[in-house]
């Protein structure tokens, strides 16, 4: 599922562009990175799309670099519930214990029927207006 979050104007000299990734921590505690999108104007520091595509149970990180204070630059930490929403972790030690807590856990059945539920009655709301 597509993932988009509204992002807000900024001072361009002091921070960098916003970020969004999904992280995995199966074969490192640092967790590897796959990037997601921004799309806005950065040397304006103008108002911009963050988009991932991303699954239920994904641990997503979502930042920006503070260029005078790089102590404030630590990214938050978020999973993808079933409905495609963010739920926040905290920090990446929390994300980690959430990865360590979730690794094996069975699959939610009723989550997924939830939303398959809500994808059939999408695809036949498109299909009614392509009629």
């Amino acid at each position: 599922m597509k993932i988009t979050i509204e992002t807000s104007s900024y001072n361009e000299r002091r921070y960098g562009k916003p970020w969004i990734a999904i992280v995995d921590f199966s074969a490192s505690t640092k967790g590897d990175f796959d990037w997601g999108e921004w799309a806005g104007d950065h040397y304006n520091g103008g108002e911009g799309v963050l988009e991932i595509t991303a699954a239920p149970g994904d641990i997503i990180a979502r930042g920006q670099k503070d260029n005078r204070k790089p102590k404030n630059s630590a990214p938050n930490f978020y999973f993808v519930t079933p409905r495609g929403e963010l739920e926040n972790i905290g920090d990446k030690g929390a994300a980690y214990r959430h990865y360590l807590a979730n690794e094996d856990a069975d699959i939610d059945r009723d989550a997924l029927q939830t939303e398959k539920e809500t994808l059939l009655a999408r695809i036949a709301e498109i299909n009614e207006l392509l009629e």
